[in-house]
């Protein structure tokens, strides 16, 4: 019985990660974006740059970052999870080539945000398509926060501006 537990901490710790990588590369991108997602079942943000500060009919929320200082001021100092994906972010400001952009969803807690696709739209824009995973219906009146962070370094530079959608909410940042 103790053999068992410890062998399944022991491949929990080993995979630890492993699934976002896995819908990172399932997720469609032109081949000269690198991306990297992870999902957060929780909001890492600080209240004021929550999705929870936005207006209620608002249910998806984005953020972009250029830098790692402007990045760590956004997310609350216990979110371990989304502060080592800010730290392994090389940021274009401090002279890496990825910006990283934050979505946010309320939406019925049991479910997962996950990365679908990265696109070009136009020279200077992508749009990030993300899908909620595992939907439980009668949920809807108890909404949570979803969070995916996602990494984009583009080689034909940072993008301008980055829309997010997920399940057909949009929400529009400038970079």
């Amino acid at each position: 019985m103790y053999r068992r537990a410890v062998v399944a901490g022991a491949f929990a710790v080993a995979t630890a990660g492993c699934t976002d990588r896995i819908h990172d590369l399932a997720a469609s991108a032109p081949g000269d974006i690198g991306v990297r997602s992870r999902y957060v079942d929780d909001d890492p943000l600080a209240p004021e740059e929550s999705v929870r500060s936005q207006p209620p009919e608002l249910l998806t929320h984005a953020l972009s970052f250029r830098s790692a200082t402007a990045a760590r001021g956004a997310v609350r100092p216990g979110a371990t999870r989304t502060r080592s994906f800010v730290d392994a972010t090389p940021f274009v400001d401090d002279g890496g080539d990825a910006v990283l952009v934050i979505a946010q969803r309320l939406a019925p807690p049991g479910l997962d945000v996950r990365l679908g696709s990265v696109s070009r739209i136009g020279d200077r824009a992508l749009r990030v398509a993300a899908d909620e995973i595992g939907h439980r219906p009668g949920d809807e009146d108890d909404l949570a926060v979803h969070t995916l962070l996602v990494r984009l370094a583009d080689e034909r530079g940072p993008p301008e501006r980055v829309v997010v959608s997920i399940e057909g909410d949009r929400a529009g940042v400038t970079i």
